[in-house]
């Protein structure tokens, strides 16, 4: 969470980006980027193109989602994700772990 992070309260809209590269494409039906926690809202793009958000309020603070990133990705290649959140109160920001999840 970013409060933990700067030592301040802050409130409002923060951006993640973050690189990295994949293997070779396994034999699979899809991927799903799945986001454990996030301090609340958030809107996801992979390589530049929106993929969705998760914005149910206040509530959504502690909710585990997922989406569908099949049609993003860039196998045996560099991806970048870009985040952007929005805390409206409290901690704010990704507090739990992000990860790629191969569906059979």
């Amino acid at each position: 969470a970013w409060e933990t992070q700067i030592g301040k309260a802050y409130d409002g809209v923060a951006w993640y980006r973050h690189s990295f590269t994949l293997p070779a494409k396994p034999a699979q039906a899809g991927t799903d980027i799945v986001f454990d926690a996030v301090d609340e809202s958030a809107w996801v793009w992979v390589n530049g193109q929106y993929v969705g958000q998760h914005d149910v309020g206040p509530n959504g603070w502690d909710q585990r989602f997922a989406m569908d990133v099949s049609d993003y990705l860039n196998w045996g290649a560099q991806n970048q994700i870009t985040v952007r959140v929005l805390d409206r109160k409290f901690a704010g920001g990704i507090w739990k772990p992000v990860y790629l999840e191969a569906l059979k």
